[in-house]
């Protein structure tokens, strides 16, 4: 699968760019096996793919039907709160860190039961432990798709 991986990626991309990306696996139910990734990336993308594969992929590949990779295109600082919770939490992937950037959450757009930009955050600060004091940016993606 890695190779299937590698092909689908390198056709838009090459091995020596440094871009963050997601990788979400779903079986032939549609259910999520797993989901990983990085935001930027300080490493090739040939590395980071490799690095994701051996960490959490592969040991799904059996089960794995479908695979929707997200490589980010572009970060957002959101400096307006009041603009921030305006926008639409059914397209908006969104990122917080603590101020110090010791602690980092991302949720992905669409998510079941999620209407507001509140309760994205709201949601992120739960999962991911993150205190009060932090930044919100939001962050657009290229959506790839490899169904085997």
């Amino acid at each position: 699968m890695i190779q299937e991986i590698k092909n689908l990626i390198y056709s838009q991309y090459k091995p020596d760019d440094k871009v963050g990306c997601f990788f979400s696996l779903f079986d032939g139910n549609g259910n999520l096996l797993v989901s990983s990734g990085v935001l930027t990336a300080d490493k090739f993308l040939d590395d980071l793919i490799n690095l994701l594969y051996n960490g959490v992929i592969k040991s799904q590949e059996n089960k794995t039907k479908h695979v929707i990779i997200d490589v980010v295109k572009e970060i957002t600082p959101q400096n307006d709160v009041n603009q921030f919770l305006q926008m639409d939490p059914k397209v908006n992937w969104v990122l917080l860190a603590e101020t110090s950037w010791t602690k980092t959450g991302v949720m992905l757009p669409n998510m079941r039961w999620i209407t507001t930009m509140k309760q994205v955050v709201a949601g992120i600060k739960s999962k991911y432990q993150l205190q009060w004091d932090v930044t919100i940016s939001t962050f657009t993606v290229n959506e790839l798709v490899l169904d085997r």
